[in-house]
């Protein structure tokens, strides 16, 4: 009998997990990994949006720390720029220290501007010399622009049709060219319609929303090839006081509307011979002529009643950069100080 073979039962060997539980560790780490660092990136995040934020507020704080220095020397001084310190913080010049930040406020009298809602009289009817003065103020700012982007004399009759009573287009017939203005009939048909006012304007903004008026012509432009930015007519325009021209406050451009024969230069002798205390001190000025004083008599003044004045402070804590306007009223008697209307830019 041969020798019997022996017989033996094979089974498969196990296979080596080793490997797979490597990778499934790593697979694990590498999703643990991502995990914690999108949650350090939310933490950064949220950190650096928290520092923002309160950077934000301070800045806010200085800048109404800048109103509330303009506020006082306002009822403190009769006069803002009788002191040379006081000038010089108010026409932005000087910044002032404020806890983490600083701030930097200047003051600008309103009474020195063109009163839009004088274009039309309290018996609702337009005002020919107020008419007069804006399309002069139209002219001078036009002779600093290209014949490409010139300033329509329609936007006046407009502007009329946009805070006078009546729904009939304003039609400017001593004007050549656009002399019409628009009613809500215009204004329906826009993309977006809305009404035309009617009534007088409550703050200068509301301008852009009159036929003619772009952003461009409100607010100006910087050109690159401009030695200085081209200036907007909002600069010159306010809604608050009689509609009588501040000799002492008034700009070079606003002098020259109050008389068709008020040239550059001297509107510019004006400017360098202020303060006046009395309109007759202008007879002093070299250039002036009787005729040119006697037109501004019924359209300039030296310092009436209440003044108007425009505050913008600018509060700067880091990279955070907060401004606020504030347009207030100063009582003759008492000198108290009144806000009237706050925004933020």
């Amino acid at each position: 009998m041969q020798g019997a073979k022996s017989t033996r039962t094979r089974y498969p060997s196990k296979p080596d997990k080793s490997g797979m539980v490597l990778i499934i560790v790593l697979l694990v780490i590498a999703v643990l990994t991502a995990v914690i660092f999108e949650f350090a990136y939310d933490v950064r995040l949220g950190y650096h949006l928290a520092e923002n934020s309160l950077s934000s507020y301070q800045a806010l704080y200085c800048a109404q720390a800048g109103l509330a220095v303009a506020t006082a020397a306002l009822e403190q001084y009769g006069g803002l720029w009788t002191d040379e310190k006081v000038a010089g913080i108010l026409s932005g010049g000087v910044p002032l220290t404020v806890g983490v930040g600083h701030c930097t406020t200047s003051v600008v009298g309103e009474r020195g501007k063109l009163n839009v809602n004088g274009l039309v009289g309290p018996d609702g009817k337009p005002v020919r010399s107020r008419i007069d003065q804006m399309l002069r103020l139209i002219d001078v700012l036009n002779a600093q622009r290209g014949p490409e982007d010139r300033i329509s004399y329609g936007l006046v009759a407009a502007i009329i049709d946009w805070i006078d009573l009546d729904d009939q287009v304003t039609v400017l017939p001593f004007v050549q060219g656009a002399n019409a203005g628009a009613e809500s009939e215009y204004y329906r048909e826009l993309e977006k319609p809305y009404y035309c006012k009617n009534r007088p304007l409550d703050a200068v903004g509301e301008l852009l929303l009159v036929k003619g008026m772009t952003r461009e012509i409100f607010s100006g432009r910087t050109d690159p090839g401009r030695e200085a930015p081209l200036p907007g007519m909002s600069e010159y325009l306010t809604v608050y006081g009689d509609g009588m021209v501040n000799i002492n406050d008034a700009s070079i451009p606003v002098l020259q509307t109050l008389s068709e024969q008020m040239d550059l230069p001297l509107a510019e002798s004006i400017v360098r011979n202020r303060p006046y205390r009395t309109l007759d001190e202008l007879t002093q000025v070299p250039g002036m002529t009787p005729d040119v004083l006697r037109v501004i008599r019924t359209m300039a003044t030296v310092r009436p009643g209440g003044e108007y004045y425009t505050m913008t402070a600018r509060g700067v804590v880091g990279q955070c950069v907060r401004t606020v306007r504030l347009a207030v009223r100063k009582d003759a008697a008492g000198g108290r100080v009144t806000p009237l209307m706050r925004w933020e830019m």
